[in-house]
C-alpha cells in the first residue's frame, strides 16, 4: 500500500507539472525556463559570456518492488551537485584553458539491498550519504587545441570509458568499468588526483592516456575522507588508455567508437583458486551511433549504444559486462525533446571464483519515457526487470517501478 501511495503521489506531481504549462507562462515553471532560479536579471548569461558558468542540479530517484519478493519495499535516493566552470581564455587570457570545481551530496537508501542484486535500480545511490569533492581540475590545449592536458581531481569516466546516462538502472548509466571494478575504478561522485593527455592526431581520431591515483581512502564513507587530498594511503596508480573514432559515415549521422583498457600498478590477491597476486586490469569497447533523424530536428531520431567490458579473471569477481541500449528522441511530434528508451545490461560472474560456481549471470532491463518538461525539469518514469538476481538461477525474478526527477536550478 505504501508503494502504491508513493507512486500515486509521483504521478500526481507529473500531472501537476503538465497542467501548469498553460497557467505559469513566464514563471519558474514555464516550459522555456532554462533554470528554476532564473537568469538573475540577466546576470547569469552575462557571467557565462565572461567565462563563469554556475550549476546547481538535483536528481531524485524512487523505486518500488512490484513483484518477485514477499514484500514491496520502496526506497528513494538523491543527489545535489553544486559546481562552476571557468573559461580561463575569457577570464585570464589563457587560450584553450578551462577549469571546473564541483561538490556533490548524496543521500537516501538502496533498494538493491532489499532485492539482493549486483546492480541497482537507482544509479544515483552509492559512495555514502556525505558531501564529496567531485571535480577540481584545469585543462589546457596546445597545437590548435589538438593536444589537451588535464590535471587535478576527477573521476575516471570523465575521460575514459565514458558513456550515455539515459536510464535509471545502474548498469545502463555511464561508464561500465566502475560497475564491476569499483574498488579501484572511481567514478563520480568520488574523485582522485590524476593527469591525462588527449591527442587528436587526425580530425576523426583521438588517443588518450592517463595516470590516476589508486587510493581507497577516497571512497571511505566518513566526513574526514570526503575532501581527502592526501596520497599517503594510495596503492599505486591506474593507467588507462583509449582510442576514439568520431565519424558521420552512416548517412551523415554522428557516431563515436572507442576501444581502451587499464592496468593497475598494485597487485591484488587472486580471486580464483590459485595462490599469489596479480594486477587489476580490463579492456573495453564503447559505441554510440545515431541511427536515424527526423525532418524537424537533426538531433532527433533513433540512437543506439553498445558497451562491453572484459575484466582480468584473476582479480575480478565479475568477469565481463555487456550493455545494449536504444532511445528515440522526439517520438511524439508534440514533444520533440522527449525520449523513449529501452536497455539491457548483463553481469557475468567469474566462474573461476569458488563462491561463484553455482552462479551464472544477472540481467537488468529497463523501459522508460523521458518527459523533458523544460530545460530545467525532467521526469523519467520507468519499469525495470531483474533476471537472476546475483546470478542465482533459483532466485525469483523481480519487477521494479521507478521514477527519476531531475531539476536544474
Amino acid at each position: 500500500m505504501k508503494a502504491n501511495a508513493l507512486l500515486l503521489k509521483m504521478s500526481c506531481l507529473a500531472v501537476a507539472v503538465c497542467a501548469a504549462q498553460s497557467s505559469f507562462a513566464d514563471q519558474p515553471w514555464s516550459q522555456d525556463r532554462q533554470w528554476l532560479l532564473g537568469d538573475w536579471n540577466g546576470q547569469r548569461q552575462q557571467l557565462e559570456k565572461e567565462g563563469y558558468k554556475f550549476n546547481l542540479n538535483v536528481m531524485n530517484q524512487t523505486a518500488t518492488v512490484l513483484d518477485g519478493l514477499d514484500h514491496h519495499p520502496t526506497k528513494n535516493a538523491n543527489q545535489v551537485a553544486l559546481g562552476a566552470n571557468f573559461d580561463l581564455a575569457k577570464i585570464a587570457g589563457l587560450p584553450n584553458t578551462t577549469a571546473a570545481l564541483t561538490v556533490t551530496k548524496r543521500d537516501g537508501r538502496n533498494i538493491a539491498s532489499n532485492i539482493g542484486m549486483n546492480g541497482s535500480p537507482t544509479e544515483i545511490y552509492g559512495r555514502g550519504n556525505i558531501w564529496r569533492l567531485t571535480q577540481a581540475w584545469i585543462k589546457t590545449g596546445f597545437l590548435d587545441n589538438t593536444l589537451q592536458f588535464k590535471l587535478g581531481r576527477m573521476g575516471m569516466s570523465e575521460d575514459f570509458n565514458g558513456s550515455h546516462c539515459n536510464f535509471q538502472s545502474l548498469i545502463l548509466c555511464g561508464g561500465q568499468v566502475g560497475k564491476s571494478q569499483g574498488d579501484v575504478w572511481y567514478n563520480g561522485p568520488v574523485s582522485g588526483w590524476a593527469a591525462n593527455i588527449k591527442y587528436q592526431f587526425m580530425p576523426e581520431w583521438t588517443f588518450g592516456v592517463g595516470v590516476y591515483e589508486n587510493n581507497p581512502e577516497n571512497t571511505e564513507v566518513k566526513d574526514n575522507a570526503n575532501f581527502n587530498l592526501s596520497t599517503d594511503r594510495a596503492k599505486g596508480v591506474l593507467i588507462p588508455v583509449e582510442l576514439a573514432w568520431k565519424t558521420k559515415k552512416l548517412n551523415g549521422l554522428a557516431g563515436e567508437y572507442k576501444v581502451g583498457g587499464f592496468w593497475s600498478s598494485h597487485d591484488y590477491d587472486r580471486v580464483d583458486a590459485q595462490a599469489g597476486q596479480a594486477p587489476k586490469s580490463a579492456i573495453w569497447l564503447n559505441t554510440q551511433q545515431q541511427l536515424s533523424s527526423n525532418a524537424t530536428d537533426s538531433k532527433g531520431g533513433l540512437y543506439g549504444a553498445v558497451n562491453l567490458v572484459w575484466n582480468n579473471d584473476k582479480t575480478a569477481n565479475i568477469s565481463d559486462t555487456q550493455q545494449i541500449a536504444f532511445w528515440y528522441k522526439g517520438a511524439l511530434p508534440s514533444r520533440p525533446t522527449d525520449q523513449i528508451g529501452f536497455g539491457v545490461g548483463r553481469y557475468k560472474f567469474n566462474d573461476q571464483v569458488p563462491a561463484n560456481r553455482d552462479r551464472d549471470d544477472e540481467m537488468n532491463v529497463e523501459l522508460n519515457y523521458v518527459y523533458n518538461y523544460s530545460p530545467a525539469v525532467m521526469l523519467r518514469p520507468n519499469i525495470q526487470y531483474v533476471y537472476q538476481p546475483r546470478g542465482i538461477p533459483s532466485r525469483d525474478n523481480v519487477w521494479v517501478a521507478g521514477i527519476s526527477v531531475g531539476l536544474n536550478f
